[in-house]
This record gives C-alpha cells, structure tokens and sequence, in this order.
C-alpha cells in the first residue's frame, strides 16, 4: 500500500480487525503494519504509539455503538438501546473488556464521547447531571455482565435476556428516581 492512501480509519480498522481475531494481546503497530504492506514509521506519522492505538480502537468501537442506536422518542428507550449496542460489541468484539481496562482516551476524547451521549438524552428531556449518571450507571452494568458472562463462555443468549432484564429495571429506576424529584 502506498504511504500516501494510508490514513487512521485505515489503521483502526485494521487493528480492530486484528483485535477480533488475536485478541488484545496479539495487536501491535508491527503486526498492523505488515497487515497494511507499510513500515511501522509510516504508522507513527498517523498514530502516536501503541496506547494511542487502544485509545483510537476503543473509540472506533464506542462509535459504532452510538451509531447503532435507532432513532428514540424518549429518553428511557435511548438508554436501552444504548446498553444493547454496548452490549452486543462487548459480547462480539474479542477482548473488548480488556481494550477498555487498559485505554486512555485522548484528551478531550471523552467530553467529545460524553456530548454524543448527553446531546440525545438532552434533546429527549433528562437533564445532564442525571443523563450522565444514568449513562454511566449503564455501562458500568454492561461491563460489569459482560465481564461475568466471559467467564461463563457460552451462556450469552440466556444471558443476554437476563441482562436485559436488568437493564430495564436499572432504567425504571432513573424513571421512578425522577419522578420522586
């Protein structure tokens, strides 16, 4: 590949790619380059080093989540469909979990990420101290199951309903705690 079509959507989704299929420990500037016909100097000049790489991936991963949640017309469906999309990429993206423990966002990745989260819920009537703990209060449930769900490998569907399940009463509770406000 030439160094000139070489961009960082190129190398994140190459490592994402890897990520699915060597896990988090198998992903390296050196193994995306060779994936991409590059040397890895051509990698730094788009990506600054391995943890930037993570950052990017994990990114990549969230975005895609954000991407997958229909059209809501309230807050409380937005918050499902957002704990499903977290969800289904942390039960179908190798070493997710893992990407997530270990990366630190870029600076001011995270405020950017937290307003594509906060503008929706804003729009449908929570306002932002609760939208950004109920939104929080979420995905520390998504992490939290899927964590548990990995150690039981195979238990996904079952879990997946239970997880729902879950995650709806989780959201009937930022409900009822606003309602009592």
């Amino acid at each position: 590949m030439s160094f000139s079509k070489l961009d960082r959507e190129m190398i994140v989704r190459e490592a994402v790619a890897l990520l699915n299929e060597d896990g988090l420990g198998g992903v390296s500037l050196r193994k995306v380059a060779g994936r991409l016909d590059v040397s890895v100097s051509s990698l730094y000049w788009h990506v600054k080093d391995k943890d930037a790489l993570y950052g990017l991936m994990a990114g990549s991963i969230f975005q895609a989540c954000l991407d997958a949640i229909p059209q809501s017309g309230h807050w409380r469906q937005w918050l499902h469909e957002f704990g499903v999309a977290l969800w289904n990429a942390q039960t179908s993206v190798r070493d997710a979990r893992q990407l997530i423990a270990v990366t630190r966002p870029e600076p001011g990745m995270s405020e950017i990420a937290l307003e594509k989260i906060l503008g929706p819920l804003r729009s449908l009537g929570l306002p932002d101290d609760e939208a950004r703990t109920a939104q929080r209060s979420v995905q520390a449930l998504v992490t939290g199951w899927t964590t548990l769900w990995s150690a039981r490998p195979g238990t996904a569907a079952s879990d997946k309903d239970s997880f729902i399940v879950a995650l709806d009463v989780l959201i009937d509770g930022w409900a009822a705690h606003l309602a009592a406000r």
